[in-house]
């Protein structure tokens, strides 16, 4: 499949989100969408999964002019998408949740869940994605609720994948193994389109990289003759030093000037989707409140008075943080406090 968007525009009041934007793939590549938070990258995608109208320009399938009114539309021409978020049902099983909207039935039209979990194993198998269809969701680690939204789209056939920043919420580990399942994919003659604004990450499995600033692309590069101080000029429209001043550090009087505008910095960049989180839980607790969290980022683990007793404090999401407090409490955690990052004086 040749996938083509010309002269993509996409406003919103007071906004260009996409300006112009000229984007081809082809099945058999991974391309990297690339740029700062804001670029137009998401708002490109949802595009071409049919959850926006372009207010300009064209997609193209194999050189056929294709209009998407609703997400229907793309995953019937082949085109999917795994969110950044994931569209998965908690209390489901792996099974029931690939399967919505395309159950298959049995004498009665009940769901025929036996040729669903075949359904969920033959492409787990085909892909090497380790899944039990019968595993309920909220139970399983982020990684592997990853591939179930991968499961999802191949069972629909798509030709294309778009992953919206797929490694966002996953551990170092995580990260290697979902990168095994896009070569995979690739190998398979499948399309990828991986949406990210990390450089590393780009340049590691991309056969080429476009660069969104401000809603344009403003270049396309390939991995093996370009660098990331270079892409990031790209995103930010200046150069950008990606490597410390050592000597600035000798003076301490500096280092402390250079330490709280850092922290000001990554409090101003997070602040918008990220929040404190404060709770006490038992020991015995760890591990299972860490499972549930899909995004524990660098947790600071402190010991109270009492030995069986802990206090943990992270940075979540906050698109998820009122969802996953009352499963916190569930799993004994109290004393549970959110709190806004940018509301941290340094």
């Amino acid at each position: 499949m040749e996938l083509e968007l010309r002269g993509i525009t996409k406003k919103f009041p007071g906004v260009v989100a996409n300006d112009d934007v000229n984007l081809k793939l082809a099945t058999g590549e991974v391309l990297a969408l690339i740029g700062e938070n804001g670029a137009g990258k998401s708002t490109l995608m949802s595009i071409l999964y049919g959850m926006y109208r372009p207010d300009g320009g064209t997609i193209t399938l194999d050189g056929k002019e294709v209009t998407f009114n609703s997400p229907a539309d793309a995953i019937a021409a082949g085109i999917g998408m795994v969110h950044q978020h994931f569209m998965l049902v908690p209390n489901f099983t792996v099974a029931e949740n690939v399967v919505l909207g395309v159950e298959p039935t049995g004498r009665f039209g009940s769901l025929d869940i036996d040729e669903a979990r075949k359904m969920v194993r033959e492409i787990s198998d085909r892909y090497s994605l380790e899944l039990d269809p019968d595993a309920v969701i909220e139970e399983l680690p982020v990684g592997v609720q990853q591939r179930v939204e991968i499961v999802k789209v191949l069972l629909r056939d798509a030709k294309v994948v778009v992953f919206d920043e797929p490694t966002a919420v996953l551990t170092p580990k995580e990260i290697v193994e979902f990168f095994a399942i896009v070569r995979t994919l690739i190998a398979a003659g499948r399309g990828v389109v991986f949406i990210t604004h990390k450089l590393k990450e780009a340049l590691t499995i991309a056969d080429r990289i476009s660069v969104l600033r401000r809603g344009k692309v403003v270049g396309e590069v390939l991995p093996k003759a370009t660098s990331e101080s270079q892409i990031a000029e790209m995103m930010v429209g200046r150069p950008v030093q990606l490597i410390a001043n050592k000597a600035s550090w000798k003076n301490p009087a500096k280092r402390r000037k250079i330490e709280t505008i850092a922290l000001l910095l990554q409090g101003a960049l997070e602040a918008e989707s990220k929040v404190g989180l404060k709770m006490n839980l038992r020991k015995s607790a760890l591990e299972r409140v860490s499972k549930a969290l899909p995004a524990l980022r660098n947790p600071t683990i402190s010991q109270l008075s009492s030995p069986e007793w802990i206090a943990l404090e992270t940075v979540i999401d906050e698109k998820v943080v009122r969802e996953i407090i009352p499963r916190l409490k569930e799993l004994g955690a109290e004393g549970i406090v959110e709190y806004p990052l940018n509301k941290v004086v340094f």
